[in-house]
């Protein structure tokens, strides 16, 4: 009997718990460590945003995993140490393994940006102020909205733009547009360096003709008080609401395990089979992980590249397990997402990034069609991981 610990109840860790459940006859036990109680999309926030799904809604129980057969605790883990095979939990204690999937994902860190909290700065990625968002959007009769990332790297690159056009869309319906400004501010010099300065330019095109500004190589420095924040650049800027998203960084347990090269501040890995270096029992997928593509691009950090690490991992350890014939599976570095824009309307994001003459971004204008698979991908995946047996 094997056993298989998987770190983390998001894209990654839910494809591949069901990925082996299917494939592992029963006594290989699976586990799957989370220390939320429920899974919901990031992609989710937006909608709860634009007002079409409430929070409570949206969220699944991770204890639905069990109807499949895998087990699932709700539990904090405390210690992470590869090289005896064991995972120490607040609850649980020492749990040993043969194969671990560290897919953790990426802690949000607002308390690094000075006065963000105090000065009642609204967190985007975090679903749970969501619906505070949505209604000072409705409350507010005139001013200046500020959308700023706060640092690169951060899940779902194009997220804030979506954000800000769906912002558009919310006070155009509520009579209040002429009236509010919408300002975007962004560290980089172009708006999707990920995506390459096509795809930023088509991108920054959609902002300008929903009068949208664009602040490129604006690094937030500090919240000064309740309407006026601070860049590196020495500039200030007035404002009536604050969106932030806010710095990221690796759980302080995967810090403390010793698996971050010095220097770095998230996991490297193989780019093709996902392994640490010197363990080929542990794997790393996902937004804790980090693959460089080239000198300057290194992956995205978003769920359809850890859906697609976890398939290449799930069959690598099913091969060693079963002994059966090798499918010598790699990740391929491509992955896709739905830009929404509002007006039940959302552009197709496509890239591949393993592709041998450098990486390779393409936008496709805003379909209706494209909005409807954005829906069918949140509906077939949570059918998929979490309520089909």
């Amino acid at each position: 009997m094997k056993h298989i610990l998987i770190l983390g109840a998001g894209f990654g860790g839910l494809t591949a718990a069901n990925l082996l459940r299917k494939s592992l006859p029963s006594e290989h036990q699976i586990t799957v460590i989370d220390k939320k109680q429920f899974f919901m999309m990031g992609l989710v926030n937006l909608w709860i945003l634009s007002g079409i799904r409430k929070l409570q809604d949206s969220q699944i129980s991770l204890n639905k995993l069990s109807d499949k057969g895998i087990k699932f605790l709700n539990d904090e883990i405390t210690k992470l140490d590869v090289s005896n095979h064991s995972v120490t939990t607040k609850l649980k204690g020492k749990i040993e393994y043969d194969y671990l999937i560290i897919a953790l994902g990426s802690e949000l860190a607002p308390e690094q940006i000075d006065g963000f909290i105090d000065n009642r700065g609204i967190n985007l990625y975090d679903g749970e102020q969501v619906p505070e968002l949505r209604q000072r959007i409705l409350s507010l009769r005139k001013g200046r909205i500020v959308i700023c990332v706060t640092s690169i790297p951060y899940k779902c690159p194009p997220a804030p733009y979506e954000a800000s056009l769906l912002i558009n869309e919310i006070l155009v319906k509520n009579g209040t547009r002429d009236h509010i400004g919408i300002d975007l501010y962004m560290p980089t010099p172009i708006a999707l360096p990920v995506a390459g300065p096509k795809v930023s330019q088509e991108v920054v095109n959609l902002l300008n003709n929903n009068h949208i500004n664009f602040y490129p190589l604006h690094k937030l420095k500090a919240v000064l008080n309740k309407d006026t924040i601070e860049f590196e650049n020495g500039s200030k800027v007035g404002y009536d609401l604050l969106i932030g998203i806010p710095p990221h960084k690796a759980s302080a347990v995967v810090r403390n395990s010793g698996i971050i090269k010095e220097g770095q501040n998230w996991i490297s890995v193989d780019k093709l089979n996902l392994k640490i270096d010197h363990y080929n029992d542990v794997f790393a997928i996902g937004d804790i992980s980090e693959i460089k593509v080239d000198g300057t691009t290194t992956l995205p950090k978003a769920g359809i590249f850890a859906e697609g690490q976890a398939k290449v991992v799930s069959q690598e350890i099913i091969d060693e397990i079963t002994k059966g014939s090798r499918h010598n599976a790699k990740f391929d570095g491509k992955g896709f997402c739905f830009m929404e824009i509002g007006g039940k309307k959302a552009g197709y994001l496509a890239a591949d990034f393993y592709n041998e003459n450098g990486p390779n971004t393409r936008l496709e204008p805003p379909t209706e069609e494209s909005y409807t698979k954005k829906l069918d991908f949140e509906r077939t995946r949570i059918n998929e991981w979490l309520l089909q047996r």
